[in-house]
């Protein structure tokens, strides 16, 4: 009976040990010398499971990150916190810890992504913020103190955060 008991227990634990291991291995996952060192997002998460990881990093970094919300389908990163009184340093120093869980943007959504920010950019210049720079291949804009103390600054931004949010991107850059 005991025996029985045993093998009753074991044998679908013995089962599903079996079915996790034996996946096939199509060789993408095997460590070469020539191999990228850039981290990247876990492939094997859904995008809202990344995105949710993504946003627990960066509250255990500092950053008061909502998680994500589903709308439409859409999974969407919430700000939900002032960026204004967020430490740029802080900021940075977050987004860089948790860039290997940042979720992969669709082509079509990172096009307009750096239509937005070289949009941002060229506002921020063309509103006496001379120094202001243009982003860089992943659409970010790493703005230095010195620009921030420019006299034309805050009230540049403020304007330029308007603008941005009414903002259309071109017919080349909206995904299809």
């Amino acid at each position: 009976m005991r025996k029985r008991f045993l093998v009753v227990c074991l044998l679908p634990l013995l089962l599903v040990t079996a079915a996790a291991c034996s996946q096939s291995d199509d060789g993408e996952g095997v460590a070469s010398v020539a191999g990228s060192a850039a981290p990247s997002a876990t492939p094997s998460l859904s995008e809202q499971e990344q995105a949710i990881r993504y946003a627990r990093c960066m509250r255990e970094h500092g950053v008061p990150m909502p998680d994500p919300q589903v709308v439409d389908g859409d999974v969407r990163m919430g700000g939900g916190f002032d960026k204004e009184t967020l430490d740029p340093d802080v900021g940075a120093a977050a987004q860089e810890a948790c860039k290997q869980y940042e979720p992969v943007m669709p082509a079509g959504l990172a096009v307009v992504k750096a239509e937005l920010a070289r949009e941002e950019s060229r506002c921020m210049r063309e509103h006496g913020v001379e120094g202001f720079p243009d982003p860089d291949a992943e659409a970010h804009v790493d703005v230095s103190e010195q620009v921030r103390r420019d006299p034309q600054y805050d009230q540049a931004e403020a304007f330029c955060r308007e603008y941005i949010r009414s903002y259309r991107p071109s017919a080349e850059a909206t995904p299809r």
